[in-house]
């Protein structure tokens, strides 16, 4: 297969998110016949260990970081430090390190995992490697611009292709004739809603208590605060109800008297909340067996404080679940209103309570709404179609031909 094109991949991350999991069905996707996929790691993470037991191989941890400014994560005015510490990387990436991995791996292209690889993105464009940028999270506004500008300007200038994963994360972009819309997808194989959840219930001892699945650990901005607020209120009306929270946790115990950062406030007062509800509340921590906990949930809930594609939302589709999300773009983009799920104002902390007790108080209608979710997510997130759409873009880049935008 000496004739197969070399895809360098870059990943950013060091969480085992919604972004490297989506880059992992992708590469399993591909045509082997046609292309040699490598991914390089900045970081060392369970998303590395991932990749090699799925048998693809992988450079690094590179030790590099990235130069983020999303809404899920960019640099506030209390991080001067490390928004410092990230230019100074973001320098030596691009004059050394991107340079030199290229020259090793010598790729017939570069696909960046996300929009804060900037120096990846140039030092590529710069020795005449084509660029496939994913843009998976809507940039940050920041305070006055300038960062949110200069990474636009990098992505439109730098990228060979822009693939957004919705219309809201694209709008950046969106007249350039670069950018194509190609929704997350999702292995049907894998969420597959014939799963049995009773192990995975009994060693959790939910016996027939009405479950609620959360993939967010403690993230402000994927809103687990608000939710345990909500959840308060669902006990006084379903005592025995079960919340389970999928995701990273803290691990230290708040100091009372100990100067923290507003996040760390954030994480406090999370955790707080969690040791007042023990008995409700399950912790699964980062897990790998998302589709049985699924299973095992009546509803999945995305209470995002900041509007970004979530993949469990897709994700329950396929396992026949109702969602339960903000009123955000790009989740109104996932979820149909009353048909496959709700939306409800993300601050609204009794529209959030009464919008879970309506649905578990109603297996009829979890029914109806998980069936509608499985017909909409098979028509729109497909993975053959996404892979295919991929391919395809790969295909005429490196032919070198004109090719229109794809959308979903």
């Amino acid at each position: 297969m000496e004739h197969r094109k070399k895809i360098l991949f870059i990943h950013h991350g060091k969480g085992l998110g919604g972004a490297p999991l989506s880059l992992l069905y992708l590469i399993q996707q591909l045509p082997s016949a046609l292309y040699q996929p490598v991914v390089a790691f900045l970081h060392d993470s369970d998303a590395l260990a991932l990749f090699k037991k799925n048998n693809i191989p992988v450079l690094g941890p590179l030790g590099w970081q990235d130069f983020p400014h999303t809404k899920i994560w960019h640099f506030k005015w209390y991080h001067c430090h490390h928004l410092f510490r990230a230019a100074m990387h973001t320098l030596v990436s691009f004059f050394f390190i991107a340079p030199r991995l290229y020259r090793q791996e010598k790729p017939a292209l570069v696909h960046l995992n996300t929009s804060s690889l900037v120096a990846w993105g140039a030092a590529a464009w710069f020795m005449n490697i084509p660029v496939v940028w994913h843009i998976r999270e809507p940039l940050a506004d920041g305070y006055i611009g300038l960062r949110k500008a200069f990474i636009r300007w990098c992505v439109g200038t730098f990228a060979t292709s822009i693939v957004a994963i919705s219309h809201h994360d694209g709008q950046p972009w969106i007249t350039s004739k670069k950018l194509s819309i190609i929704y997350n997808a999702v292995p049907v194989d894998r969420f597959d809603y014939t799963i049995n959840p009773s192990d995975f219930r009994s060693a959790h001892q939910l016996s027939n208590a009405s479950c609620i699945l959360f993939v967010g650990g403690t993230s402000q901005e994927k809103g687990t605060l608000p939710l345990l607020k909500a959840f308060e209120k669902v006990l006084t009306n379903i005592p025995s109800a079960k919340l389970l929270i999928a995701g990273y946790m803290p691990t230290d115990a708040p100091r009372k008297y100990k100067l923290r950062s507003p996040s760390s406030h954030y994480a406090a007062e999370v955790t707080m909340t969690i040791k007042k509800h023990a008995n409700n509340i399950i912790l699964l921590g980062p897990i790998e067996h998302v589709p049985t906990a699924m299973a095992a949930a009546d509803v999945v809930v995305f209470p995002a404080t900041v509007g970004h594609f979530a993949r469990p939302i897709i994700e329950a589709g396929f396992m026949k679940k109702p969602v339960i999300a903000s009123r955000l773009a790009p989740l109104d983009e996932l979820v149909i209103n009353d048909v496959t799920g709700l939306l409800v104002a993300t601050a609204d902390t009794k529209a959030w309570a009464h919008a879970l007790i309506t649905l578990l108080s109603s297996q009829e209608k979890r029914t109806i709404m998980g069936q509608a979710g499985y017909s909409y997510c098979s028509e729109k997130f497909s993975l053959p179609h996404q892979s295919n759409q991929i391919a395809q873009l790969y295909a005429h880049i490196l032919k070198g031909d004109h090719h229109e935008p794809l959308g979903p």
